[in-house]
């Protein structure tokens, strides 16, 4: 199993996390003191105010200085349980945002501050509701207290409705970690909140405030903790449309070293159109498989805007390659291909620009050399082969197939390549759409193709232990499956181990 750390992760800028809450304590002072310190937050664009107890409705300016131009509040907790010397400073959500954004200026004073010690922080990310969500945000937060009942049955739960929408509360708020789910008014929002406190963020106590802070080293470290934690709560869901965010930031870390796997193709992520045609399939595969097969040769260094691989082989390797007996017809087959890639025509099929720009091939030609051998000469991205791909398939199309097994296999491979853990697979519709006509004996084969094929990979754990038979919404084995499964829904399993 791969292994995730802290060095996979950057600025929560970079990994779209933003400080939604900070506090640290401080030790008991005056109020004369706190009043001077309330003056000092003033000219850093902070009303400041008091309350008795952090659950207290009420609160006090400190004094009359408070301006209605400062857009960011601070607030001192007086009385904090078990803690008779201790105050907290709170700074809530904005406030909390700009807090942490002098911390990284270096523009705050700590030496005003009697031995602070950060107490808690709160990292937010926000996910804008997309036209083809299967659910609403509502719909989604509901499915999760209710799938949360089973997989979390230790945690604390909590779904209630307040002013500004629904939320669901994940695990005691005494301990280091409790985790929000939120809609916002509009419910066009989700916020996935972690709150980290005590002995989970003690060690970034001097990351933090010393003044040697590092931007990289703590925010990595901490988006580390974030990630770990919503990897923890969600991985199993069954209803997975709205992190999307999470399993694409973790997938591709399953596989760190893909190129370097025997019999194996990878795959970024595909557009889950409707391929009308099989020579629009095969021509994906076999650029699948190319990749696969070049990354073995011996290649030239080659500098254009960027640095490319130069790869020079005989056509007909790659035919053995792919375990096709060469001759004519398959020599102007693979020919045609390689016409293609020059067009692009290919890369249309996978949804990442970036991706789809990596494997932008400048330059490919098929000749003749000296000793009347078909040469293939083809230009490949450096930075290819060291992308980071979601998704890895043992090669079962090296094996010789029916013309019906390619089909299924190539729906399986496409449906799994999407960014959502929930797969589903219509094996009805997927009949009425074929491209031929077919006998119910056919129909019996293709159906036992497709559970076949799920198995295998469920046994190579790519996918999880139930399945989802949609047409009588009862979750069941997947070794339980057959051919009268027709409508299912599967579950990627991500093999990751945070350390």
């Amino acid at each position: 199993m791969s292994q995730v750390t802290y060095h996979d992760f950057g600025l929560f800028e970079t990994e779209l996390l933003s400080v939604d809450f900070i506090s640290f304590n401080i030790k008991r002072i005056t109020s004369h003191e706190i009043t001077r310190l309330a003056s000092y937050f003033q000219n850093l664009g902070f009303n400041s105010y008091q309350k008795q107890l952090d659950s207290n409705q009420s609160r006090q300016d400190i004094n009359n200085n408070n301006s209605s131009y400062n857009k960011f509040e601070v607030y001192f907790i007086l009385k904090i349980p078990y803690q008779k010397e201790i105050i907290q400073l709170q700074f809530p959500g904005v406030s909390g945002k700009q807090f942490y954004k002098l911390i990284k200026q270096r523009a705050i004073q700590w030496k005003k501050f009697p031995n602070p010690l950060f107490s808690r922080l709160d990292l937010v990310y926000q996910r804008i509701s997309k036209f083809n969500d299967p659910i609403s945000t509502i719909d989604f937060i509901n499915s999760c207290y209710i799938q949360f009942q089973e997989l979390h049955s230790s945690k604390n739960l909590l779904s209630e409705r307040n002013q500004k929408g629904l939320i669901l509360k994940i695990g005691n708020r005494r301990s280091s970690r409790h985790y929000r789910i939120y809609t916002n008014q509009k419910n066009n929002l989700l916020r996935f909140e972690a709150e980290m406190k005590g002995d989970l963020i003690k060690d970034f106590q001097d990351l933090l405030i010393t003044s040697s802070f590092e931007e990289h080293q703590f925010e990595s470290k901490i988006a580390y903790q974030f990630f770990k934690y919503s990897f923890e709560i969600f991985r199993s869901l069954k209803q997975s449309s709205h992190i999307d965010w999470l399993a694409t930031r973790i997938r591709p870390y399953q596989y760190r070293n893909a190129f370097s796997l025997e019999l194996a193709i990878h795959s970024d992520y595909l557009n889950q159109m409707d391929y009308k045609l099989l020579k629009e399939k095969q021509h994906l595969i076999t650029l699948l498989r190319l990749l696969a097969y070049v990354e073995k040769l011996k290649y030239t260094t080659k500098s254009l805007t960027s640095e490319f691989r130069q790869y020079r082989f005989p056509l007909r390797d790659f035919l053995n390659y792919k375990n096709i007996t060469p001759n004519y017809y398959q020599v102007k087959k693979l020919k045609t291909f390689f016409d293609l890639i020059k067009t692009n025509f290919v890369i249309e099929s996978f949804s990442n620009k970036y991706y789809r720009m990596l494997v932008t091939v400048p330059e490919v030609s098929v000749y003749k050399s000296e000793q009347n051998i078909l040469m293939v000469d083809i230009w490949i991205a450096e930075e290819l082969f060291n992308y980071l791909h979601p998704f890895l398939f043992s090669d079962i199309f090296h094996q010789k197939l029916t013309k019906h097994q390619f089909q299924v296999l190539f729906e399986i491979l496409k449906t799994y390549s999407s960014i959502h853990l929930r797969k589903e697979f219509n094996i009805t519709q997927f009949l009425d759409n074929y491209p031929s006509v077919l006998s119910n004996q056919h129909k019996r084969q293709i159906q036992e193709y497709f559970i076949q094929y799920l198995k295998v990979l469920h046994q190579e754990g790519k996918l999880q232990d139930k399945v989802l038979d949609l047409s009588s919404n009862k979750v069941l084995p997947i070794t339980d499956l057959n051919s009268s499964s027709s409508q299912i829904a599967v579950f990627e399993n991500i093999n990751v181990q945070f350390l």
